[in-house]
């Protein structure tokens, strides 16, 4: 089972009290992935909000160019503590890659429909959370711009 003790240790939820954190517990379901297992793939519906608790997961984009011959691409690997299909709690609802469990891999997995009204009653938790999440994802957007800078720039 989830506690808040292990969501103060996830990058989204670092901001949040005690108390707030204890609303989110009940949210939370815990899965395992085997290696090499998907986990979601690149647009489908995007459900849950994931935070990876022990293992490793690898996100990865198909690459279609001229340069490069289509297939996927690791763009980042998530560290425990970390979240991922952050799509789910945005309104595109779509996923932009696919998650892959590298090893034996636990998830708390959030369903987004739940987390989306829980912001909606509480909207202090909302907005500390879509503030932590912008600074998740820009940094991981830049990254992946300057990975497939590189791959670009290496077959060219």
């Amino acid at each position: 089972m989830v506690s808040v003790e292990d969501l103060r240790c996830c990058e989204l939820f670092s901001e949040l009290t005690d108390e707030e954190l204890g609303l989110l517990v009940p949210l939370c379901r815990e899965r395992v992935y085997e290696a090499g297992e998907t986990i979601f793939s690149a647009q489908e519906t995007a459900e849950e909000l994931y935070i990876l608790q022990e293992g490793r997961v690898a996100l990865q984009i198909q690459l279609r160019s001229a340069v490069e011959r289509s297939g996927d691409v690791t763009i980042e690997e998530v560290k425990p503590g970390h979240i991922f299909g952050w799509s789910s709690v945005v309104k595109q609802q779509r996923f932009t890659a696919t998650a892959r469990a590298l090893e034996r891999t636990k998830v708390c997995a959030i369903p987004a429909g739940e987390l989306n009204a829980l912001f909606s009653q509480h909207t202090h938790i909302g907005f500390v959370v879509m503030k932590q999440l912008a600074n998740v994802i820009s940094p991981r957007l830049r990254h992946t711009r300057d990975e497939l800078a590189k791959r670009a720039s290496a077959n060219a």
